[in-house]
């Protein structure tokens, strides 16, 4: 069984008692007291507060918990903070910008992916978290695609083409060397441009070359990333879910 809100009767603070060490609390206090007693008092506004406390609640729960989404949903913070989902994505977001954390989003996509589903040419992925979210989506962006909106908060909605070229352009050089080789051979059967493959994204001859290429495109990355990689894991689980 999962967490359940009995066990935290005082919200929030009944965690933070467990995760917190009195050590853990001084250098808390010590990140608050900076911003006051600097010759600053009373100049930090009410939202840098509560991002601020937010970014220490959280990074201490990364710290001591199992590095599990479940751990710090927006539910899951709602309920013991006593505000809104919507407040907790938000505060995730500024907290992301004022204290960032590295964090290796492939990583994170290959233990989401297990839960994506494939309807009408489209794969569809809930993301538990936004700054996941925002880091998949700009890293589409950045390379030419899109994700395609939707009316639930955090579902990533994109078309395979879009999503192996995102694949093949985080993978390493060497790598999408190989990819692009596999590609060629394929591209040349169906009459595509293999030139054009070296100066334009992936996803433009993909979308004219049909499931094949597609298919094709998916095995180049299986059999070429390193064995076990994020990239490699996410492409297995997406490729089976399409079939």
């Amino acid at each position: 069984m999962g967490w359940q809100i009995e066990e935290e009767p005082n919200g929030g603070f009944s965690r933070y008692q467990v995760i917190f060490t009195e050590t853990d609390k001084a250098e808390a206090f010590d990140k608050l007291a900076e911003k006051f007693y600097k010759r600053n008092f009373g100049t930090m506004s009410k939202a840098d507060i509560e991002t601020l406390m937010f970014s220490i609640y959280i990074e201490q729960i990364l710290k001591t918990e199992e590095d599990d989404f479940n751990s710090y949903s927006d539910y899951r913070l709602a309920v013991e903070l006593g505000i809104s989902q919507s407040k907790i994505s938000s505060l995730k977001v500024r907290k992301q910008m004022q204290y960032p954390r590295k964090f290796d989003w492939k990583n994170s996509l290959a233990k989401v992916s297990p839960n994506a589903r494939y309807e009408d040419g489209k794969i569809f992925i809930q993301i538990p978290d936004i700054n996941l979210y925002n880091e998949i989506k700009n890293s589409v962006e950045i390379n030419g695609g899109y994700i395609d909106g939707t009316l639930t908060r955090n579902l990533l909605k994109i078309s395979p083409e879009y999503f192996i070229d995102l694949m093949v352009s985080v993978s390493e050089e060497m790598e999408r060397k190989e990819i692009r080789k596999k590609l060629r051979e394929e591209f040349r059967k169906q009459g595509g441009d293999q030139e054009y493959l070296d100066t334009e994204p992936l996803y433009k001859q993909l979308k004219g070359l049909g499931k094949e290429a597609v298919k094709t495109a998916f095995d180049a990355v299986i059999e070429t990333s390193i064995q076990g990689s994020p990239i490699q894991t996410t492409c297995k689980t997406i490729w089976k879910i399409m079939n």
